[in-house]
Order: C-alpha cells, then sequence, then structure tokens
C-alpha cells in the first residue's frame, strides 16, 4: 500500500547533501507577505513546516516550554517553526493563565522565544485565547513588550488572536487594529497573524476588508478528522481573492482532538498546503491523554527525545522529514508533473519519460546523503541493490534540476 510518503507529488529533491544544514531564518530571512502568499523576504513562495506547543498553562500535559524541547526540535525533527500557545485565561486555569500569572507565562514563552532563536527557527508567539477582544490592554501590553525585545529579530512571528468563535469580523478586526499599532511602535516589519471567525475558519471573511497593514496574513485552522474538501475550497478562494493563509494549527485527528488519525485527509491537507505554499503548525507536542498529542501518554521530554511517540506523532514527523526537502516554489513548479515515473512504489526497476535519457541523475537518501550519481542510458532505472525506503531521485541538465520525484522501495 502507499504510504503518504509516496503520495507526496510535490516533494523534490535538493540542490545538494550540503542544504541540510541551512538554517530557515537564514535562509528565508524576515518572513513577508506578497499579495496572496506569505513568502521569504527575496518573495520566493515557501511552506514551512513545523510544531505547535500545547497550552502553555496545562496541567495535564508535561511542561514542554524550554530549551531542551526546542533544540531537540530544531536540531532532530528539523523543523522550521515553533508555536509557543500562551494560554490567556482559559476556563479551567484562570488563575494560571497570563491574565492570573502574567509574569511566569511570560517568562514560559521567553524561554520559547530564545530557544528558537538560537536554533535559527521561526517562533509564532500566540495569544491563545477564544475571546481575546475582551483582553485587548492586557495584548497591547504583552505585544508591546514582545516586540521591544525581540522585535529586531527576524524570527519572531506574532499570532494575536488564536481563534475567535462567535465573533463578528468586525469585533476581530477592530481588536487586531489595536493590538498591532502597539506592535508597530517597536517593530515596523516583521509578520503578524490574525485570526479569524468560527475558531479561524471565515478566512473568507476577510476579503471585503482587510487590515491595511502590509504584513499581515490570516490564520486558517483544520483538523482532518472534521474539516475536508468545503474548508479547502473555502481557503483556496480567499487566496485568490488576495487573502494570505498561515496554517497556525492543525491536526491529523478531530476537532476535539479525539478520535483516530485520518490519513487520506491528512494526506489532502499536505497536499493543499504544499500545492499553494501555505506554512503550517501541527498541534501538538504534548503528553496529553489526546489523539492529537505527538507523545505518548506522561512520558515528557524523554518520551519525545526517544522517540516513544503517538500514531499523530509518527505521522507527523514523517511529513516534516520530508517537507523539509523542498524547493522553493519556483523550481518545484518547473519540474512536478512534467516526466513519467512509475511504478511508484517499486521493487525493482523505475520507467522513467524518454526525455530524461542520457541525463545526469542522482538517488539521494532522506539524510542527504547522495547514494548514486550517474546518467540515464535507458527509460529504466535498477533500484533493486537498495535497502528498502523512500529516495529522491533528481535530473539534471546543464547544473539545473528539471526533475525530482520521491520514490518508495519495498
Amino acid at each position: 500500500m502507499k504510504t503518504l510518503l509516496s503520495n507526496l507529488k510535490l516533494i523534490a529533491v535538493i540542490c545538494c547533501s550540503t542544504l541540510f544544514a541551512q538554517k530557515p531564518v537564514t535562509t528565508y530571512k524576515r518572513l513577508q507577505v506578497n499579495g496572496s502568499h506569505v513568502t521569504a523576504q527575496n518573495g520566493d513562495k515557501i511552506s514551512l513546516a513545523g510544531l505547535s506547543l500545547f497550552w502553555s498553562n496545562a496541567g495535564d500535559v508535561s511542561d514542554f516550554y524550554n530549551a531542551e524541547t526546542v533544540d531537540f526540535l530544531a536540531n532532530d525533527w528539523e523543523i522550521g517553526l515553533v508555536r509557543a500557545a500562551m494560554a490567556v485565561n482559559p476556563p479551567w486555569g484562570t488563575t494560571t493563565g497570563y491574565i492570573g500569572d502574567p509574569s511566569n507565562q511570560k517568562a514560559k514563552i521567553k524561554k520559547v522565544i530564545d530557544a528558537a532563536i538560537a536554533n535559527d527557527i521561526y517562533v509564532i508567539v500566540d495569544w491563545h485565547s477564544h475571546d481575546a477582544e475582551n483582553y485587548t490592554s492586557q495584548a497591547v501590553t504583552f505585544f508591546g513588550e514582545i516586540a521591544k525585545e525581540y522585535g529586531h529579530n527576524d524570527h519572531i512571528i506574532y499570532e494575536i488572536y488564536n481563534e475567535p468563535v462567535n465573533q463578528s469580523w468586525s469585533t476581530i478586526k477592530t481588536y487586531a487594529e489595536t493590538v498591532i499599532e502597539a506592535i508597530r511602535k517597536e517593530d515596523p516589519d516583521n509578520l503578524i497573524i490574525v485570526g479569524t471567525g468560527f475558531y479561524s475558519q471565515e478566512v473568507n471573511e476577510v476579503k471585503d476588508s482587510p487590515i491595511s497593514d502590509p504584513n499581515v496574513a490570516y490564520t486558517l485552522h483544520f483538523y482532518a478528522g472534521t474539516h475536508g474538501q468545503f474548508l479547502r475550497e473555502r481557503a483556496g478562494q480567499a487566496m485568490k481573492d488576495g487573502t494570505p493563509l498561515f496554517v497556525t494549527e492543525w491536526g491529523t485527528v478531530s476537532a476535539d482532538g479525539n478520535g483516530g488519525v485520518n490519513n487520506s485527509e491528512t494526506e489532502n491537507w499536505i497536499q493543499f498546503m504544499q500545492d499553494n505554499y501555505i506554512s503550517h503548525a501541527n498541534w501538538a507536542v504534548g503528553d496529553k491523554n489526546e489523539s492529537s498529542s505527538i507523545i505518548n501518554l506522561q512520558k515528557g521530554i524523554n518520551g519525545l527525545k526517544s522517540g516513544d511517540l503517538t500514531t499523530s506523532g509518527n505521522l507527523i514527523k514523517s511529513i516534516i522529514d520530508t517537507q523539509r526537502l523542498t524547493l522553493s516554489v519556483t523550481d518545484i513548479t518547473e519540474i512536478k508533473n512534467k516526466f513519467i515515473f512509475y511504478p511508484n512504489p517499486t521493487t525493482d526497476f523505475i520507467t522513467i519519460s524518454d526525455e530524461l535519457i542520457n541525463k545526469d541523475f542522482m538517488i539521494v537518501d532522506l539524510s542527504g546523503k547522495i547514494i548514486d550519481s550517474q546518467k540515464a542510458i535507458q527509460n529504466t532505472i535498477n533500484l533493486s541493490q537498495y535497502p528498502k525506503g523512500t529516495y529522491l531521485l533528481q535530473f539534471k541538465e546543464a547544473n539545473k534540476t528539471i526533475s525530482s520525484e520521491v520514490i518508495l522501495k519495498q
């Protein structure tokens, strides 16, 4: 049976193994809104893959708000971004969220920010609330302080409203403009992300009254076990209407965090995000008794580091392992669906398009190691001598990549 990796047809081989060592912020610099996309500073369309931490004040999950967690995820999983979900005033912990305990909550967030900067990955500073407009003054204070201290770093992304519920777009926008003004007094240009209606799904409402700041994107959230094609169509239309999207939270399971992993819809969403070059953070780095947790129950940081992962956690790691190899949108657009490769998966031979005969090719494993490099002298390539696994087959002409394909060897 085909795996998720074999179906990610947008995955392309990087030009050389040394690129694996590049860090996201050094590579892409300050993220910038260009039309309906969040791009690298130079305008290249990209799709970063990362993870969101669980609510910062949750008492039923181990504490992952520390440098050890971020260091491991940045270096072992090679995530492009991490999201610090600061609990504002959740009903189960009103004395431990930011409203009841601002100094300790801010200190937890700063640990994640400092570690993200040290590892040269992006960090989303998330005001994790369903009624943020009720805490506008606190948000102004918090984000103003964060912007003053960290705004000179390209690593910082401000998510100023996680998930509105029944609020109108007018209410959300009024709140957002107040908080954005406070941020821009200290940080004139880093990316700001604003939540949208009904759990950040009503992205279609933005087009008639967008926020005027030039570097603002809008939140799209989904859970593969609950949300399907209808939401992808809505999001796709929103982007056609000029609304730049950023998926700051998504899950492989149902919207309540439980249920089984929905592999087919997860695959559909991953392809949608790569098709549209949308960056994303999976929910969640936690070991709670929920299917959306990536770490098994109460296994903590040691469970994360030893690979004691849930079904969802293993799937997400595979997705991130693969997506970190993607090229920029320009390169992918030039090469995807241009040539034939079959069968895939295969046990021995891959048939290629006649146009690739006499072209140089490389076979690269997922660690970035080039395991073969030669010229295609016929329209079949023999893979029978290689161990089972996932490989990246790349063809070049005049030192330019003309075709790349993920191949699953069984």
